[in-house]
């Protein structure tokens, strides 16, 4: 199950990073996994020049991962700009909600950043509006939070979001796409498929597993 999308929004300069910096630390703070996600419009440039991974992708590598004892990095090839959702299927698990900067024009719930002093006007508002974060509230009926609310804006995607959400144990993929399971059809796929590598040696007590098939196998000879 993918997790709860909510994008920040807002023009150049309004405060989305600003406001992201504190609001992570509050929701880690109450217990959540939060991921993120910043969108960039423009062609990726992959670490530092000379660095080995840099060589690598420049040596012409699609998928480059640097791998530590505390993180890993992964740099993947993509021939169009993949979607939020498709993202968090592919890319995100175990965390409760993920919040992107940017994604202005998608149909995801969005919050607008919005600061008076440096922009005229909010954006063109439409029905993915769920809130403000502004210290004028804009014009309309949804709930606006000053910059320094931060408290108040994480009971609001608490309440919202993450109250009373039940984390899907199974996820299945399809060619990169994140195929939705009824609860019979998770239970059905965790148990056979767990029943079974717990009986192979080494697996008796292994917490996670990731199960990848090809269907279409290439041709042999």
């Amino acid at each position: 199950m993918v997790a709860p999308i909510v994008s920040l929004v807002g023009r150049p300069d309004g405060g989305k990073t600003t406001l992201l910096e504190r609001l992570i630390p509050e929701l880690s703070r109450r217990g959540y996994r939060i991921g993120t996600i910043k969108h960039h419009v423009h062609a990726f440039a992959f670490d530092t020049p000379g660095k080995d991974t840099w060589r690598h992708k420049q040596a012409g590598a699609v998928s480059v991962l640097l791998a530590s004892p505390t993180g890993v990095g992964l740099v993947n090839d993509t021939d169009r700009d993949l979607p939020p959702a498709e993202l968090a299927a592919r890319y995100f698990t175990g965390v409760d909600l993920i919040l992107t900067e940017g994604y202005k024009q998608s149909n995801l719930p969005k919050i607008e950043v919005f600061r008076p002093a440096v922009h005229e006007a909010p954006l063109p508002r439409d029905a993915s509006w769920i809130a403000y974060v502004s210290d004028t509230p804009p014009a309309g009926d949804l709930p606006c939070f000053a910059p320094d609310e931060v408290a108040g804006l994480a009971d609001f995607l608490e309440v919202r979001f993450l109250k009373g959400q039940t984390r899907q144990q199974t996820q299945l993929m399809a060619d990169g796409v994140a195929i939705p399971l009824n609860r019979f059809t998770e239970d059905f796929i965790r148990k056979t498929v767990g029943g079974m590598v717990s009986s192979l040696r080494g697996c008796e007590k292994v917490r996670r597993l990731t199960l990848t098939i090809d269907l279409d196998p290439p041709a042999e000879g």
